[in-house]
Parts: C-alpha cells; sequence; structure tokens
C-alpha cells in the first residue's frame, strides 16, 4: 500500500461545519476532535478531491480509470456499486503542535466568531437575518492518502490537489481560501 501525505495550508479563516449550533450565542460550530482541536473528516477531503478529478476528467485531464479506481463509483441501474482505493484520513494538527496547544490550555484561541447579516435593496439589515458562525483561525493541518493499488496515480491527485481552492462552508463569502500541496514534494 502506498501512502502519500500532504499538508493544507489554509490562507484565510475557515469553517468546516459540525451541524452544531451553541444555542442564541452561535448558529454554526466548528468540527471539533475530543480534545477541542479542529480537524477536517477524511470524507470531506475525498469528496473536493474526486469533484476536482470528475472536473479534469472532463478536460481529458485525467483518465476514467484514475477516477473510478481511487474516489469508486456509485451503483446505477445498470450495475454494483465500486468501491474506490483509496483511503483518505482525517486531516489534523501536526502532533507535537496538537500536544503543546493542549498542554497550554489554549484551544480556544485557534477560534474567531464572526457574524453577518442579509442587506436588502435599500442598505438595510433584513431583519432576524443576523447569523454567527465560529471560524478556525489559519493553520496547517496534514494528512495521508492510503491507495490499495499498486498503479502510481500520484501526479493525478496532485492535479487534483491544485484544483481545490477553497475548503469548508462560507467559501463564497472569503472564508477557507487554502493551498494543498504534497509534504516534501510538489
Amino acid at each position: 500500500m502506498k501512502t502519500i501525505k500532504y499538508k493544507i495550508e489554509f490562507l484565510s479563516d475557515w469553517h468546516t461545519g459540525s451541524g452544531l449550533s451553541a444555542g442564541a450565542d452561535l448558529d454554526l460550530l466548528v468540527i471539533k476532535d475530543k480534545n477541542n482541536l479542529p480537524f477536517i473528516p477524511g470524507k470531506t477531503i475525498k469528496g473536493l478531491l474526486k469533484d476536482a478529478a470528475l472536473t479534469l476528467n472532463e478536460l481529458n485531464a485525467v483518465n476514467d480509470q484514475f477516477v473510478t479506481e481511487i474516489f469508486g463509483k456509485s451503483a446505477s441501474s445498470k450495475n454494483f456499486s465500486i468501491a474506490g482505493q483509496g483511503i483518505f484520513s482525517n486531516v489534523t494538527l501536526e502532533k507535537d503542535f496538537q500536544e503543546k496547544i493542549i498542554a497550554d490550555k489554549a484551544t480556544k484561541f485557534l477560534y474567531r466568531k464572526i457574524s453577518s447579516t442579509a442587506i436588502d435593496k435599500q442598505g438595510q439589515a433584513v431583519e432576524h437575518s443576523l447569523r454567527r458562525l465560529e471560524v478556525t483561525i489559519p493553520l496547517t493541518l496534514y494528512g495521508e492518502i492510503m491507495l490499495k493499488t499498486e498503479k502510481n496515480y500520484k501526479d493525478d491527485l496532485v492535479k487534483c490537489m491544485k484544483m481545490v481552492k477553497r475548503l469548508g462552508g462560507e467559501r463564497n463569502r472569503g472564508l477557507g481560501r487554502c493551498k494543498i500541496s504534497l509534504i516534501g514534494g510538489e
């Protein structure tokens, strides 16, 4: 099994949602692990890279075999689903940094609260439209992709990584600007 290690450098605040709120204080919370540290689920990364792969496939920059072999294929009325040969780990902070943040009891400094509201045509705030959300400050996180195939798809995965420019919720509002790159590589 081959392992591809990569990092995600966030260039702006970002929000990967937990689906939870904090009552009247916050409408949307960031997903966190048991130590109150942010992470990105592997399935989120897989989905983003699969979307990039499908776009690249339409442009003939990667082939069908790569897309199906790494990401799998959903069942259609004519066939069964095909499991992908790529296993995507959660993307987390570097271990030493995690330990330092936890030891210093500083996890609260990783997050900010931001507010937004809808504005009508007259430039007035729309009543009951105030939303507050928790965001994570710009950080670098690390992940791995384990490939259960003998084929070398590293170059195709790098193409997919370069396609992802934003990650998480509220991307159209300036959050989640990022750069994904191999560790020790391109």
